[in-house]
């Protein structure tokens, strides 16, 4: 479904990435996390080439991009088969919920703008933001910004969702709001790659956790392998350190 090899990536002198070997099944969803810092953000935008990796590859479906020759298609081809949820939702001020979910659609895939529009409702049903279609940005919460955000992303019909901590600038209340609206999704069996802060959430929404730390994985299992035995000493200081009192108790 998704395969990620060797992918190392620094800036400037700062190695951020460092030989990542990642395979993700279809309709698999899976949760990073780690210390801040760690390279989990740039991990997702390597594989959608929102950053050029500086050596390995990317496969997504029947496409793999090699960064040490990659084309111009082969990177287009690979954002269209992965969609981005960002943590600042990244909506245009200047367009209403409506266009912002059309807009894509219309310049990347082509679509007419009728085909367009009609797949924008669709999307902006399931996530509840149907009423809000006329509104722009600033009328909204940040809450219902990312559920737009979410909904445009869905309605490029991408392989992988990729979402980089996307409740991580809301308060407590609109982040149940984003977590229910991607437990929706899930039930739909989007595949998916989530970068979270958001431990609870992890552990009981995805199949498999992903524990990074100084730009490499240190380990990856069930969230029970991880929370409640973590094999490698640096995954246990960590999962210690969320739950000092007794860790074991949230499996």
């Amino acid at each position: 479904m998704i395969k990620v090899e060797g992918l190392s990536k620094s800036f400037n002198d700062n190695k951020v990435l460092e030989n990542v070997d990642l395979t993700i099944e279809n309709g698999e969803i899976v949760s990073i996390i780690g210390p801040s810092g760690t390279g989990k953000t740039t991990l997702l935008r390597c594989i959608n080439y929102l950053e050029r990796p500086d050596k390995g590859k990317v496969t997504i479906d029947d496409l793999t991009v090699d960064a040490d020759n990659p084309s111009k298609k082969d990177i287009h081809g690979l954002c269209l088969r992965s969609g981005m949820v960002f943590q600042s939702y990244n909506l245009f001020h200047n367009k209403t919920v409506l266009e912002n979910v059309m807009e894509a659609q219309v310049i990347v895939k082509k679509r007419s703008r009728k085909e367009a529009r009609e797949r924008a409702l669709e999307e902006l049903k399931k996530v509840g933001m149907l009423d809000w279609k006329d509104h722009y940005p600033s009328q909204l919460s940040g809450g219902q910004q990312q559920r737009v955000a979410i909904a445009r992303a869905i309605s490029m019909d991408p392989s992988i969702l990729l979402l980089d901590e996307p409740t991580s600038a809301l308060d407590p209340e609109l982040t149940k709001e984003v977590q229910q609206t991607i437990r929706n999704i899930a039930k739909d069996g989007m595949t998916m790659l989530i970068v979270t802060h958001e431990i609870e959430f992890a552990r009981e929404l995805c199949n498999r956790i992903v524990f990074m730390d100084e730009g490499h994985i240190v380990e990856q299992g069930t969230p029970k392998e991880i929370f409640s035995n973590p094999k490698e000493e640096r995954t246990k200081k960590f999962i210690q350190f969320l739950f000092p009192q007794d860790y074991q108790i949230y499996i």
